[in-house]
């Protein structure tokens, strides 16, 4: 892909908006009061960020959101590398994940660099390119580089083909070579020349503001938390959802926030505590696993399992449908979801645990690259063993997906037919956990960043169908378009099922190319009636 190609997608992509939530400053001061001393804050941050002239920032006119103000970025932008024949520049190489966070804004961080020229030093000036994937030839996708790689930066440098014209931008780096690839964090080039130009709010009023899309504000205001309530973020993680719901609950109430991951949950607890929220509470959990087994219920070592008030029998963790689907899925209708979870139990009774092919792929990258800072954050994470049912008042399931709908996006090769399908079947056994947590009179929301309707319509058909005590309701503030009716066939006969005239309008789906301009995004809320209906 030629550097003009790859930079008309872009443009699209990074003309999109970046949206802060700004947190309540004071319990003592009311709403109105609250957001003028956020906005006064933010207006100070153009004298201390020579970046923001570079984009334009405007405040949200959506009712509900004069909280939230809009960064715009420019581009693309031609870039001088300084390339001669005989003195090619320095470069760097990151990975494409880090590349999608340069274009956001972002700066290059220490784990994001896979290989580098040699002889740099800290302050060179350096080129910044991106390897994506590519085909390998056991069928899966990598990037061919060993982390820590020497690049050559001629044409007869075997990696040149991974970086050709796939230029990010330029930047100084921070630390020498030895640097980067013995520190375990910290910047490793600060991006001042880019490609696409947003400014970057590293360090800057750390705790007064937060990056989120604006899809991600509106699901938390589409939850409508109230003050006192007890409310579940069920795959919380990086916890934007979960303070914005604390914020709107005027940090009164109880939010349990869960992920599988444990660096995760660390990210979660030190965000809340950067934006001084109290009523966050985390705990490591496998949101396919969030209720509580009765053969576990009397375990009152575990704060988060325990029987309810009322003496609620504890039911199965899945519904008689999804124990039929769980009968027909081989292991390899399992294998394609990484996002959910690192081992499928089969569904037949003999326990054995089998790993997904994501995993191994993931496995191989790991004793190629080294353990990397996933593995060893530290920090202390409770576990939960699960919630009783009942139990909450609001469940917010932002279920992992296709993530389609992600902008930018530089690859997404790995997603087959076979694999969105999954997907499906992996949310559908994580809205009916969510379904039994949630009490009677309560609600659910679900929300994807895929434009996939067979994760977000498909979803809405299924749990209505399902659950007859389920209702969609209305959402405010109502940003997103009309969700999809009909239904589609696939080539081996499966009809999959979305929504049915009338309830379009009930559902928000954010589609990139719509002048809003924002990520791709899914929204559904739902009343939960009486179970006993």
């Amino acid at each position: 892909m030629h550097l003009s190609e790859s930079n008309a997608t872009a443009k699209i992509d990074m003309g999109g908006n970046l949206k802060s939530s700004l947190r309540e400053y004071n319990s003592h001061l009311n709403l109105d009061e609250q957001k003028k001393v956020a906005f006064g804050n933010f207006e100070q941050l153009d004298s201390q960020k020579k970046s923001l002239e570079t984009g334009s920032i405007s405040k949200c006119q959506l009712p509900g959101l004069d909280y939230v103000v809009f960064v715009r970025g420019s581009g693309p932008h031609t870039i001088e590398y300084g390339y001669e024949i005989d003195r090619p520049p320095k470069e760097v190489i990151v990975s494409r994940k880090c590349a999608e966070a340069v274009l956001r804004g972002a700066q290059v961080y220490v784990p994001g660099v896979l290989a580098c020229s040699s002889h740099v030093e800290k302050g060179d000036v350096v080129a910044v390119s991106v390897a994506v994937e590519q085909p390998g030839t056991d069928g899966g996708w990598g990037v061919g580089i060993t982390r820590g790689t020497v690049l050559q930066g001629q044409q007869t440098d075997p990696y040149h083909f991974e970086r050709n014209a796939l230029y990010i931008g330029q930047g100084a780096t921070m630390m020498s070579r030895a640097g980067i690839f013995r520190a375990s964090g910290g910047i490793a080039v600060d991006m001042n020349n880019r490609v696409f130009k947003l400014p970057s709010f590293h360090d800057v009023l750390e705790g007064e503001i937060f990056l989120q899309n604006l899809p991600s504000i509106v699901t938390a205001h589409a939850l409508d938390p109230q003050q006192d309530e007890r409310i579940l973020d069920m795959c919380a993680a990086p916890g934007g959802k979960t303070t914005a719901i604390a914020i709107l609950m005027k940090d009164q109430g109880e939010v349990i926030a869960v992920d599988r991951s444990h660096n995760k949950v660390m990210d979660i607890q030190k965000l809340a505590a950067e934006m001084g929220l109290h009523c966050i509470t985390t705990y490591k959990l496998d949101a396919l696993k969030a209720v509580c087994r009765s053969n576990e219920s009397n375990d009152m070592t575990t704060p988060s399992c325990r029987k309810d008030a009322e003496g609620v029998t504890l039911q199965s963790s899945d519904s008689p449908r999804l124990q039929m689907e769980k009968n027909q899925c081989s292991t390899e209708a399992f294998a394609a979801d990484f996002a959910c979870q690192e081992n499928v139990i089969n569904g037949e009774g003999n326990q054995r645990t089998y790993t997904s092919k994501a995993d191994i792929r993931k496995n191989i990258r790991r004793m190629r690259n080294g353990p990397g800072r996933n593995q060893g954050m530290g920090g202390r994470v409770e576990k939960s063993k699960g919630f009783s049912p009942n139990s909450f008042d609001r469940v917010l399931l932002d279920a992992p997906c296709s993530a389609l709908g992600l902008r930018p996006r530089l690859f997404a090769g790995e997603e087959t037919i076979e694999s969105l399908r999954n997907h499906a079947k992996y949310q559908r056994r994580m809205f009916d956990q969510a379904v039994q947590l949630v009490r009677p009179g309560g609600v659910i929301v679900y929300s994807t960043c895929t434009i996939n309707p067979g994760e977000n319509e498909a979803l809405v058909r299924y749990a209505l169908d399902t659950y007859k005590f389920l209702s969609l309701a209305s959402q405010h503030p109502r940003a997103g378009g009309p969700g999809l009716v009909g239904c589609f066939q696939f080539s081996d006969g499966y009809t999959e099922e979305w929504l049915r005239p009338g309830e379009e309008e009930l559902v928000q789906r954010f589609d990139p190319s719509s002048p809003l301009d924002t990520i791709g995004f899914f929204i559904a809320k739902f009343n939960v009636g009486p179970k006993d209906a």
